[in-house]
């Protein structure tokens, strides 16, 4: 047989990913690591930066290594991955892997636990959690005080643990309350890095199915498929988190990771989950802000809006409108920009379908958009690691900064090169989008070509203007 023929490329062949895969600690030595560099940030966080002014703290956030690593590199980099190799960052999380020893803390007290009800695992708590997350980042502005992140990683981990304690259905931390779910799960449609199996014949011959026996599900090591998807069917958004037990359960060593090609399954395009497209819908504002805040004049206007809101209501901070303006009323604006191109193009049909079709047809520029931002903030913050790495704390260096002793450092990448590589990124992907639509929309062409096409000029027009700014 063909061992390889749905991949360009297979990692797995390669002998020393091999042998890793099969290590009985793989990848659990990795999500240990993984908790501990967790551990070290809340204890590096603790109570710094409460003393600290606002204007003291903006400074702060790039100088403490616990505010630098988990918004300046770790966020960033989650985003970058996900485009490049979709979940990865789910197969050394420790929160996953805390969800999963309560989940087996549970099994073996042996209490009734209850089930992840349909609402649940639609993901709406999941959008829930991303958007209170952005509205304490703008309302608190928990990633500039290194104690607010702290108490945001702490509660991340009870979450992981109560969860695992409260369902009986593994993962449920993943599945209904992980803030960076919808994101992955979007952004990683659009990498042809999957698992996907070699030769579907040899699963179509298979008899025992190990990779989805139920029986099978709750050991250790080489089980079957813990997130419930279907290795031998796979389909965008069906949970898989690249742990690759799939990989070592299978008796026929017949899953593979890599490249795949385009007619695999596992890069078929398929239109967005609902709860997937209401992401879309709030990160199209989220990203507007961050692009354009990398341009001080334009920023200005933008936050017009908003700071009129404030004047209106004093006593409210100014952070909570701004939350309210980018993360609804810009993306309201947008998105009725979209229905009445969409209408134009021809549309007829319900509401709900044409936003699933827009939000399908929107998605891959919103992540590319995102990408340029995530590498905007890593050449922006990236400079300060080295003194971060020698005064984790940061309060140092801030002070050094303040007096003048120390110059801060320049970005890595200048951000006019920054622009028109990602300009030239998008429209790529834009280009690609074309041909994906119509696979995944069906009837709904005219709906996902509107989302396309306002959010492809939208995004272009604010990345070639970073040269100029």
């Amino acid at each position: 047989m063909n061992n390889n023929n749905q991949f360009h490329m297979d990692f797995l062949l390669i002998k020393p990913i091999q042998t890793l895969l099969r290590k009985p600690f793989f990848p659990l030595v990795f999500q240990i690591i993984s908790l501990l560099f967790l551990m070290f940030f809340i204890w590096n966080g603790w109570g710094i930066g409460l003393a600290q002014s606002k204007q003291q703290t903006m400074t702060l956030r790039k100088t403490n290594l616990t505010t630098l690593f988990v918004w300046g590199l770790w966020w960033p980099g989650m985003i970058a991955t996900a485009l490049l190799a979709g979940r990865l960052w789910c197969t050394v999380c420790p929160m996953e892997f805390i969800s999963r020893w309560g989940w087996a803390a549970g099994r073996l007290l042996g209490y009734n636990r209850v089930a992840i009800t349909p609402w649940l695992r639609a993901g709406w708590l999941v959008v829930f959690a991303y958007l209170t997350l952005q509205f304490l980042v703008a309302g608190l502005s928990i990633h500039r005080v290194p104690h607010f992140t702290a108490l945001m990683l702490i509660v991340l981990l009870a979450l992981a643990l109560l969860s695992g304690l409260l369902f009986r259905e593994e993962r449920a931390f993943c599945k209904t309350l992980c803030p960076a779910k919808a994101l992955l799960s979007v952004y990683g449609r659009f990498t042809p890095i999957q698992i996907d199996v070699r030769d579907q014949a040899v699963c179509d011959a298979c008899s025992t199915k190990d990779c989805r026996d139920p029986r099978k599900r709750e050991r250790f090591d080489a089980r079957a498929c813990p997130s419930l998807a279907r290795p031998d069917a796979r389909k965008k958004g069906d949970e898989c988190v690249l742990c690759l037990q799939c990989a070592k359960t299978c008796p026929h060593n017949n899953i593979g990771w890599g490249a795949a090609i385009h007619e695999s399954a596992s890069r078929r395009h398929l239109i967005l989950r609902p709860y997937e497209a209401v992401f879309v819908m709030f990160a199209a504002g989220f990203v507007a802000h961050e692009v354009i805040g990398e341009m001080k004049p334009m920023d200005e206007y933008f936050h017009i809006a908003p700071q009129a809101l404030n004047a209106l209501i004093p006593s409210i901070g100014f952070g909570w409108f701004e939350a309210l303006w980018f993360l609804f009323l810009v993306p309201a604006l947008l998105w009725l920009a979209a229905a009445g191109l969409a209408y134009l193009l021809g549309h007829r049909g319900s509401w709900r379908d044409l936003l699933l079709a827009a939000a399908t047809g929107a998605a891959p520029i919103i992540a590319v958009a995102h990408l340029a931002k995530a590498l905007a903030k890593i050449s922006s913050w990236g400079g300060f690691l080295p003194g971060a790495l020698n005064d984790p704390a940061g309060i140092i260096t801030l002070q050094r900064l303040e007096n003048k002793i120390l110059a801060a450092p320049i970005p890595l990448v200048d951000l006019s090169l920054l622009g028109w590589l990602m300009t030239a990124a998008l429209l790529a992907i834009a280009w690609r989008n074309r041909l994906w639509l119509s696979q995944a929309v069906g009837d709904q062409l005219p709906a996902a070509r509107a989302g396309f096409a306002v959010f492809t000029v939208f995004y272009s027009t604010i990345l070639l203007s970073w040269p100029w700014f």
